[in-house]
């Protein structure tokens, strides 16, 4: 008796159901994940928050670096900071005297359309560092918070 032997042949490639199958599970994924990704609101309120912080950052080293009061006030479309005392020109953490000030004795930074903050405080950082209260402000989804004691944003 002789048997014959007949080799299976090697699957190559997906079957067509698992085609489906994949390409049904990645539109599945794409169309909850991708807005999380893709939303420009989130980046305006992570930008507005990033540049919030350091300008508390800078409003506080300058405050230390010469020694006296200055604050920055926070309205709901900006931010700008002053000097407390005599007139001397400050300028922003990217170096540039603004001219939308009403005195050349500031700098203001506009934050960006439809990011409003949740509180409008007046920060004034004294001589060492300190603010004059702590704060927690909102921006969209992003939290900026002014430590009490050190004055550290984060």
């Amino acid at each position: 008796m002789t048997s014959f032997y007949f080799p299976q042949k090697k699957q190559l490639g997906f079957t067509l159901v698992e085609l489906i199958v994949v390409i049904l599970l990645v539109g599945i994924l794409s169309v909850s994940v991708a807005p999380r990704f893709f939303g420009i609101a989130s980046y305006e309120d992570r930008r507005a928050a990033d540049e919030l912080r350091t300008a508390i950052r800078h409003t506080q080293q300058m405050a230390m670096n010469r020694g006296e009061n200055i604050q920055i006030i926070i309205t709901s479309n900006n931010f700008r900071v002053e000097r407390t005392l005599a007139p001397v020109e400050l300028r922003s953490p990217d170096g540039i005297t603004h001219s939308s000030c009403d005195t050349p004795f500031c700098y203001v930074k506009d934050f960006p359309q439809n990011v409003t903050p949740s509180i409008t405080p007046t920060i004034i950082f004294d001589r060492m560092g300190r603010p004059d209260a702590g704060h927690n402000i909102t921006l969209g989804s992003q939290a900026v918070t002014i430590e009490e004691e050190t004055g550290y944003a984060r």
